[in-house]
């Protein structure tokens, strides 16, 4: 569950249904994808069957769906789109990162540097559960920066390629 500070920092659930719609729209076309590599090699194994081989139909639907297959692969729409994924998910992951994650880090910081100066005095470094607030505190500042580091790998992967044209 996404909170409501991180919907509005995120410009609310427009964007969020943005992805949940890209997302939806990418899975149909993987979906389709496996579709068509499932068919292919039942066309091409019918192709091979002489009855078949005269049939003017089956081979009129051979050539729709090779141009259909071809259309779905190599249209600029579904490069557009994946494009477009792309550039979405490099964006909301830059901005997560920028207003919430990295935000978060430096309060951890803050705090750490606070509890380094609290822990100072003599009699509260003694106490068991300051040791176990330092211990716990040094585990949250090391998921934290897994956290941005695996962030920054997942903003690298879905970095935008620019396209090369002929």
């Amino acid at each position: 569950m996404i909170s409501q500070a991180t919907r509005a920092a995120l410009g609310g659930d427009s964007l969020l249904n943005i992805g949940i719609e890209i997302k939806s729209l990418l899975e149909l076309i993987r979906l389709q994808n496996i579709y068509i590599q499932q068919i292919l090699p039942i066309i091409y194994h019918l192709s091979a069957e002489t009855a078949l081989i005269t049939n003017s139909d089956f081979q009129k639907f051979t050539n729709h769906f090779l141009e259909f297959a071809h259309y779905h692969y190599n249209s600029e729409g579904c490069s557009q789109i994946a494009q477009l994924a792309q550039v979405y998910q490099y964006a909301f992951w830059e901005k997560i990162l920028d207003t919430q994650v990295l935000s978060a880090a430096e309060q951890m910081e803050m705090a750490i540097e606070y509890l380094e100066g609290a822990s100072k005095a003599v009699h509260i470094q003694e106490q068991p559960q300051m040791l176990l607030l330092n211990q716990s505190v040094i585990l949250i500042e090391e998921t934290q920066f897994k956290i941005i580091e695996l962030m920054e790998v997942m903003m690298a992967n879905s970095q935008p390629v620019p396209q090369l044209y002929n």
